[in-house]
């Protein structure tokens, strides 16, 4: 075998290695983002969900594949490289449409998000126990008080809520958190929407590597096969 064929090898194996790690590190972020925005679910029609999941299923795909692309270099066989390089392509796209996904709708998701949390502290305010149960899920979740922050309460209500406090028995002003909900829930959110697209891409540059490599060596592989039958 050449010295570019075994450098190919060498370098598709380590690459499958560090994909591996990878893709369990997305499907990490795509099980605690999930986890996480379960508070905004109803407000962001299904957009975040369908990431996370997407997340997910290809996190959970790259990461066993990677295996397949390690057996496949140390292996030499041309057919479990060329299927291997067609399966990668197309987790990769998939990745692409996740952060397509995320960077597209950002805008979107703020302005949903903003009419979402104002109308469920303004029902939470009227005695809706439905809204006061999100707004407490949404108070205690990401660590905020009131929609501008606890002088909201202050106004609205005799009490602050102990989700202001993180569930204690009693809360006052000086011991709630003092972030708004308004504006820490679109920069959670947001937050969250970088995430996906920044570890989409960094996942997908080593991915777009593996693919390269594995068809070169497929390539090499099968040449010298049919020399060695000339």
């Amino acid at each position: 075998m050449g010295i570019c064929s075994c450098t190919a090898r060498f370098v598709l194996f380590i690459f499958n290695l560090a994909w591996a790690l990878l893709g369990l590190a997305i499907l990490g972020i795509g099980i605690y983002m999930n986890i996480q925005g379960k508070t905004f679910r109803e407000v962001l029609d299904g957009q975040l969900t369908v990431s996370t999941i997407l997340l997910i299923v290809v996190g959970g795909s790259v990461f066993l594949i990677a295996f397949f692309g390690c057996c496949g270099a140390i292996r030499e066989d041309p057919c479990c490289l060329n299927t291997y390089g067609v399966i990668l392509s197309a987790i990769l796209l998939c990745q692409v449409a996740v952060g397509v996904i995320a960077f597209v709708y950002k805008n979107q998701v703020q302005t949903s998000l903003n009419n979402y949390i104002e109308k469920e502290f303004l029902n939470a305010t009227r005695g809706d126990q439905e809204s006061i149960n999100i707004v407490n899920g949404i108070q205690k979740d990401i660590k905020c008080c009131g929609l501008d922050g606890p002088n909201y309460w202050i106004k609205h209500s005799s009490e602050i809520p102990p989700s202001c406090c993180g569930g204690k028995s009693s809360c006052t002003a000086n011991d709630a958190f003092s972030d708004g909900c308004k504006d820490k829930a679109v920069t959670t959110i947001v937050g969250f929407l970088y995430i996906m697209g920044i570890a989409a891409i960094a996942v997908g540059v080593v991915e777009l590597l593996g693919v390269i490599f594995a068809f070169c060596l497929a390539s090499s592989i099968k040449r010298r096969e049919m020399r060695g039958y000339a």
